[in-house]
Parts: structure tokens; sequence; C-alpha cells
């Protein structure tokens, strides 16, 4: 017996030996990982980047700088038109800045938050196919191996939403200035895919366009939600009023100005909502794409059960892409 309880006693000293180590392996790793500051400094070094920014490449540059080059090769000469090689870069600077921020664990220099989203913005077509309800060509292009292409409708784009583009978006919202021309880019290609529906479908052709955005516009939503979480309960406030009043565009004294739906109908849905987020805050963007629909069905007469019961689909399509994104950033 007295032989049993020694060599108990001494399993019982190395396993609280190896907890210890363990615990003590764990704590270093926890400082290590949290005492990491924001860079672009993965970013500076891949090979695609240096690819991409082709003669515009310096070793030495800052991340201002970086972020300015990124834009000059990525953006065409007219707002979201851009060549195979631009959007080929675009490509290969989000999965470049995906797997940087994989790596380093730091974030994104915020120099970098404000010129990258303006990136996506421009490419704002694919950005709501790759975040909604991504169609097959997305889908089949998205793998990082894939090229950009072209078809009748232009040149196209697309990178897997989970493993790229949903960090780089999370990353580029510290800045809420940032995250505020990114919802805006997808409000407005909302808006246009609303535009042209026609006011007589029924049953999906109804409700299909908004409810693919109505995924993209939850995507952002869990995005939000998870920035605010991530920060003090003030800085959090103060990141979404200044989201607020990007949105609202009464940041600096602007007021809205409410086209004729007959004039522009995109437009009109996008400053219609602007205005409920002026009046309502949060709650706007809560239910921004049911509302947005709601706006549309009003100009052109939609009423009804198929309304009511694409509204309610479009709604709850917005609410779990938001709670699917929270589960997919932790």
């Amino acid at each position: 017996m007295p032989e049993r309880r020694g060599r108990s006693r001494s399993r019982f000293l190395v396993l609280s030996l190896v907890f210890v180590c363990l615990l003590g392996v764990g704590v270093a790793w926890f400082v290590r990982d949290f005492s990491r500051q924001p860079s672009c400094e993965g970013m500076r070094h891949d090979e695609r980047v240096e690819k991409a920014l082709g003669d515009r490449y310096d070793k030495g540059m800052t991340c201002a700088d970086l972020g300015a080059a990124v834009k000059a090769v990525t953006l065409g000469k007219r707002p979201g038109e851009h060549s195979l090689r631009q959007a080929q870069a675009m490509k290969d600077v989000v999965l470049a800045v995906a797997d940087g921020l994989d790596e380093d664990g730091g974030g994104l220099d915020q120099n970098l938050r404000l010129p990258l989203a303006e990136v996506l913005a421009d490419y704002r077509v694919d950005l709501r196919e790759n975040m909604g309800l991504t169609p097959v060509d997305h889908v089949r292009n998205g793998v990082a191996s894939k090229p950009a292409w072209e078809d009748e409708t232009g040149v196209h784009v697309s990178v897997n939403w989970r493993t790229a583009l949903l960090p780089v978006v999370r990353a580029v919202s510290e800045d809420p200035d940032a995250y505020a021309v990114v919802r805006e880019a997808v409000t407005r290609q909302a808006a246009e895919a609303l535009a042209a529906m026609e006011p007589d479908g029924t049953g999906n052709t109804l409700s299909t366009p908004a409810a693919h955005s109505a995924w993209a516009l939850g995507n952002l939503d869990g995005v939000a939600a998870d920035v605010v979480s991530s920060l003090r309960s003030d800085r959090g406030r103060e990141w979404q009023a200044a989201v607020l009043a990007d949105l609202s565009r009464t940041g600096e004294g602007e007021k809205t100005a409410v086209p004729a739906f007959a004039e522009d109908a995109a437009d009109y849905l996008v400053a219609r909502w602007r205005g409920d987020v002026a009046a309502e805050g949060a709650e706007a963007l809560e239910r921004q794409a049911a509302s947005m629909f709601g706006e549309w069905c009003d100009a052109v007469g939609v009423i009804g059960t198929a309304r009511e019961e694409a509204a309610e689909q479009i709604g709850r399509g917005q609410r779990t892409a938001g709670r699917g994104v929270l589960m997919d950033l932790h």
C-alpha cells in the first residue's frame, strides 16, 4: 500500500508539472498574440502583392504608400469598370491580406483600412455576389487558383467569403469610415437590383433579388456586431455613431435629397434608406433589406400576401446571415 501511494503521488507530481508547463506556454502565447500591433509587414513582403503592384512596388514603402499603390493598380478610369489585370490584382491583394492577417494576428494597419475598403466598394457588383447567396460562377471562380474572368456583363473577380473576404472586411471595418464605405457599396448594389425588378413578379421572382442583398447586408451586420463587441463600451458607441453619421449623410451638416422614383429608382431607394438611418439609427441597419424592399413595393404598387411573405423571407435572411458571421468569426 505505501508503494502504491508513492506511485500515485509521483504521477500526480508529474501531471502537475506538465499542467504548469502547458499553462505557462498558453499564457506566453496569449501575451504574445495580444501584444502584436496592426501592421502591413506580411502584406508588403507577399509575392502576390509585389506582382500586383509591378513597378509601383518598393520593399521600403510605408503602409500608406502601399494603400495608395493598391488603389492605383486595382481601380479603373471610371468607377466600377476594370480590366482583367486590375481585377486579378484585386484578387491577389485580398488573398495576400487575408493570409497576412492569419499569420500576423495583429490586425490591419490603419493606413490600409480605408484604401482597401474603397477598392472593395469599387467592385461592388462582385462584392454583393460573394457576400450574398453566391451564384455558381462566383463559387467556382472563388478558388484561390482561379483567375478573374470576363463575360457578357463585364469583368468579374471572386474570392471565398469565409476564408478570404470575411477576414478582410472585418479587418478594414475597425475603421468606421471604411465599414461605411463597404456598406454604402452593398446598399447601392441592393438598390440597383430592386430597381431592375419587374413589379408583376410573384413568389421567388419577387423576393430573390432582395433576399440576395439581405444576405450580404446581414453579413455586414455580423461584422459590425463583432467590431462593437471587441471594443470598450464607450469606443463601441463612438464607432457606431461614426458609422451612422456616414450612412445617414448628416455627419457634417449634409441633408439627403430624395429624387423622384421615376427619375432614378436606385437613388430614390438609397436616399429613403439614408433618411431612415438618420431617424432610427442602428435599427434601420438591422432591417435594411426588408425596408428597402418595402419602399420599392410602395413605389411600384406591389401589395397583398405575396409582398408580406417576401418581406418576411427577406428580413429572416438578413438576421440569419448576421448570426452566421458571428459564428464564423469566433
